[in-house]
Parts: structure tokens; sequence; C-alpha cells
């Protein structure tokens, strides 16, 4: 007879704090929003036509030397 997988005991322990669940999710909404922004600036900016005559939202872009 072959060996038998034996479940290792169940040990309990506290719950984590609420807080840490809320300022988690905080803190990765926060995060996916910037990010949601950053990629609507870059679409608008692509799909707009926005040039270096025409800076649109980016003329922070035209006033820098090349």
């Amino acid at each position: 007879m072959g060996e038998s997988y034996v479940r290792p005991p169940v040990v309990a322990r506290e719950a984590p704090p609420a807080w840490r669940a809320l300022w988690r999710f905080r803190l990765t909404a926060l995060a996916l929003l910037v990010l949601l922004l950053i990629v609507g600036f870059v679409a608008f900016q692509h799909l707009s036509g926005a040039t270096s005559q025409d800076p649109g939202l980016s003329s922070l872009r035209a006033l820098t030397p090349r």
C-alpha cells in the first residue's frame, strides 16, 4: 500500500484588520484611475493628430528645445 496525503492541521489565527483591506482597495483604485487618465491622455493626443505646430494639450513639448 502506498503513502497517502495527510492534510496539515489547521491553525487558527486572527483575521487581518479591516482598515488594511480598505487602504489596499483605495490605493489600487487610485493607481488604476491614474493609469486610465494617462492612457486616455495618450490616446487623445494620438487620435487628435497633435503636432508641434498645433500641440493641442501637449504645448509643453513644443516649448522644449530639441
